[in-house]
């Protein structure tokens, strides 16, 4: 032996990008403006706003009656991969969940993810990649708010 140890680095670059920093502060941010969140909706949320072109998709739609299926049907390459980032975001999510619960920032009742704290994002310099999400919360609240769970799984094509 040359004293040398292997040590295997996580070289997973999608799950790199989208840490549970991130998420926090994603997630942090929706429940500033809902309060609580049901946790099947919320496995919806990071592989929605951690994709750039599903963020753009957002920003740079300026109807504001534009539906979930109007969104899948105008950007289908977007949407193509939704359940392959569902499924690599959801340890992301789980850790979420956990860290923040411990951290006594949320909340489990029931269903749901309830927010215990107000964060204050307006002064905070979390960088541009956090700027866009920012802007595109309040589109993907609007497109997934008021939608059964089982419908949106459905048209999202998630396959558990």
């Amino acid at each position: 032996m040359n004293g040398k140890k292997n040590i295997k680095l996580n070289t997973n670059h999608y799950y790199i990008y989208n840490n549970e920093a991130l998420a926090g502060a994603v997630f942090k941010s929706i429940l500033n403006r809902i309060n609580q969140l049901d946790i099947a909706k919320g496995c919806l949320v990071l592989p929605f706003l951690l994709d750039k072109r599903t963020v753009n998709c957002l920003i740079n739609n300026d109807n504001n009656q534009l539906t979930l299926s109007q969104l899948i049907k105008n950007n289908p390459r977007v949407f193509v991969s939704f359940n392959k980032r569902y499924l690599s975001l959801l340890p992301v999510y789980i850790n979420f969940i956990t860290i923040f619960q411990d951290a006594n920032e949320i909340d489990i009742i029931e269903n749901y993810i309830i927010n215990k704290g107000l964060w204050n994002f307006k002064d905070a310099d979390l960088g541009q990649r956090f700027n866009q999400i920012q802007k595109a919360i309040p589109k993907f609240l609007d497109l997934i708010q008021t939608r059964q769970t089982t419908f949106l799984y459905k048209i999202l094509k998630i396959e558990l």
